[in-house]
């Protein structure tokens, strides 16, 4: 991913979402290797493996990109 900020970062529709998703992560081993247990608040999402640092960031920017696409997907009205 690189150092670029992922979009949903500064989306503004993205704003009560990114509040209810917060990224939680803690240790999943010895400091050797540096790897994580990583969710997001709202409950949804898990890495579902330990990973290191970088890794939990780009799964947890692919959850997030996910949600910024339903978010803007246009509502689809029943015909009737």
């Amino acid at each position: 991913m690189g150092s670029e900020r992922p979009y949903w970062v500064d989306d503004p529709a993205m704003d009560e979402i990114r509040k209810a998703h917060q990224l939680n992560w803690e240790p999943a081993d010895d400091d050797r290797r540096q790897l994580y247990l990583a969710s997001c608040s709202a409950g949804d999402w898990e890495a579902g493996r330990p990973l290191d640092a970088s890794a939990v960031q780009e799964e947890y920017d692919l959850h997030m990109g996910r949600l910024q696409d339903e978010q803007h997907r246009p509502l689809v009205k029943a015909s009737g």
